[in-house]
């Protein structure tokens, strides 16, 4: 069996029903599972117990985060707030970790909301793709998301800051917790990593103010996690979203027609992110013709070697199509003289206006 799929297989399916001889062979990374869920749920009772300090900044702060690896949807879900949050008149920043970011700096702008200025190798790929996404939003990364967080007030004075991935950075402190789950994995075999892919238990759902299941395909059909959810957090509204195609653009951003466009076309489906399966479904869900996919690590760093491999593949399809996450390191790497077209999407939130208000209620009022 190919190894990531067999990867897969152990981390999304239940642990039910297992062989003997691979529960045996399993059962060191179910200890260590053990362990990892006591030193979470430890962290948590010593913020919650006050015994660890959060500290808090002179503006709102909204959290975006999950309780799982992989991708659920997290920076285009900052996205879609920054930009909620511009419609109604507050002026948001953004504040990322900036993982794989070749930043020599413990705290670096990325953009302040004018001028780019980090590359997406210098910054990481998910904080380009924020700044290039929402112009007039400032992007800050930096590990200690306090010290940016003090750092975006006093150059920007936000109205709201938005955490990308802050669920788990709990020395902040945040008026709203949103998280999301993918409804296309759930909380993959129920474990912990190493043996799932749970960054926390699930009694940690307690500590969200809303609770998202996100990329939604289709009719809005109940969902195996809702009982599951309801019961760890009674109290935090659940919503379903979605994503809706806005269209495609070439690497330097420019537009680059609709997916009605691609009819007939063989595509090649290039995905380095969380979940690429979803991509590519999503792909046919619209009609393109995927013949090929070209699966890459999460946050993979685009190379030569990989501009030498598309380039191999151009006698067998047409075009190429990637995400934004990936189009942003493209674009540095110098992969303009390849087909590459970046699908173009935006969070829809079903219900949105009751998702406004829930939001809200954790917003308290202040003079702008």
């Amino acid at each position: 069996m190919n190894p990531r799929l067999l990867i897969q297989e152990l981390l999304y399916s239940g642990t039910k029903g297992e062989s003997l001889p691979r529960r045996i062979v399993l059962f060191p990374l179910y200890l260590l599972s053990l362990l990892y869920k006591l030193v979470m749920r430890a962290r948590r009772t010593l913020y919650g117990t006050g015994m660890c300090a959060s500290r808090a900044l002179p503006c709102r702060v909204v959290s975006v985060g999950n309780i799982t690896v992989g991708g659920t949807g997290k920076t285009p879900t900052v996205i879609y707030l920054a930009q909620l949050f511009h419609k109604r008149g507050l002026k948001a920043a953004v504040l990322s970790r900036g993982y794989r970011s070749h930043s020599k700096e413990a705290v670096a702008v990325v953009s302040d909301g004018k001028h780019m200025l980090l590359t997406a190798r210098e910054a990481g790929d998910e904080p380009a793709m924020l700044a290039k996404a929402l112009p007039g939003t400032p992007v800050i990364i930096g590990r200690d998301r306090v010290r940016s967080g003090h750092l975006a007030v006093s150059l920007y004075s936000p109205d709201v800051i938005l955490l990308d991935d802050g669920f788990q950075h709990l020395r902040l402190r945040r008026n709203a917790d949103i998280v999301l789950v993918d409804r296309n994995v759930g909380f993959g075999n129920g474990c912990l990593i190493p043996r799932g892919i749970l960054r926390e238990p699930l009694s940690a759902l307690q500590a969200a103010d809303l609770i998202v299941l996100t990329k939604k395909t289709g009719e809005s059909r109940p969902h195996p996690a809702e009982p599951l959810i309801a019961a760890r957090n009674p109290r935090a509204p659940l919503f379903s979203a979605g994503y809706a195609v806005r269209g495609l653009s070439a690497l330097d951003g420019s537009p680059a027609g609709d997916l009605q466009g691609l009819a007939g076309k063989n595509v090649l489906a290039v995905a380095g992110i969380g979940n690429p399966a979803y991509f590519t479904s999503l792909l046919r869900t619209h009609g393109v013709r995927v013949t090929e996919e070209m699966i890459l690590p999460d946050h993979h760093h685009y190379t030569a070697a990989d501009a030498g491999r598309l380039t191999a593949c151009l006698s067998r399809v047409d075009c190429i199509i990637t995400t934004a996450k990936d189009g942003c390191k493209m674009a540095v790497a110098g992969f303009h003289h390849l087909p590459v077209l970046v699908l173009d999407i935006m969070v829809e939130m079903d219900d949105e206006p009751a998702f406004i208000d829930a939001l809200l209620q954790h917003m308290p009022r202040r003079d702008h």
